[in-house]
């Protein structure tokens, strides 16, 4: 039987994974940062799941909010114990848990909100989507930043950390209008969205659904 391939993933150390993201010509671990706080702030949820959480990237706002449960899911083993080790005592009630998202699972009903930062460019988008409208609960949110395809740029910036390169195997960008149509199929209504263009020339979209099967006031695309 063939072996499985290792995640490229699994292959990048925290240490390049940080300095590449906020890098002067890349600057996403600070782009996401601010994502992540106003995210919080205008759904204030009770509980939440991050996907990708990687190293904690912004679990600085989580700190003295009145959420009771907080759980971040990422595949990389080395990146969640860095987060475990920047986060543990001033978030007591974090929960990490090392999976791949393709087999990741939760009881129905778990999540006011769920975030989910550059992730669909790396998984099966339709498997997970399913998985993330039956662990939203009623009325949750589902917060999702996903990366613009773009002729002029490749899709790993160029930095010295060369072990991001080992992504471009991975890396598939997803158009927004068939992004939407596949969240669509699952009852997840889009409520908001919002665009952002970096330095780099690199572009990134980020869509707002609710968990509302009674529907919702259609928002025009960007």
């Amino acid at each position: 039987m063939k072996e499985k391939a290792k995640n490229p993933w699994l292959k990048i150390p925290a240490e390049d994974y940080e300095r590449h993201m906020s890098a002067p010509n890349v600057l996403q671990l600070q782009m996401l940062n601010k994502i992540f706080a106003d995210v919080l702030n205008e759904f204030q949820p009770k509980s939440i799941a991050v996907l990708g959480c990687a190293t904690g990237n912004g679990f600085e706002h989580l700190i003295n909010k009145n959420i009771e449960q907080i759980v971040g899911i990422d595949v990389n083993q080395e990146y969640l114990a860095i987060c475990k080790k920047r986060f543990e005592k001033k978030l007591p009630q974090l929960e990490l848990v090392c999976a791949d998202l393709n087999d990741a699972e939760f009881p129905n009903s778990s999540f006011d909100l769920i975030h989910a930062a550059l992730v669909f460019e790396y998984v099966e988008v339709e498997p997970l989507l399913s998985k993330i409208s039956h662990w939203l609960k009623s009325n949750g949110n589902l917060s999702v930043v996903l990366q613009l395809p773009n002729d002029a740029s490749a899709l790993v910036s160029e930095t010295p950390y060369q072990s991001l390169k080992l992504l471009n195997s991975i890396m598939k960008l997803i158009e927004p209008e068939v992004f939407r149509e596949k969240v669509r199929q699952y009852e997840l209504n889009e409520t908001r969205n919002y665009k952002i263009k970096l330095q780099s020339g690199k572009c990134f979209l980020g869509i707002i659904f609710k968990q509302n099967k009674t529907g919702a006031q259609y928002i025009e695309p960007l």
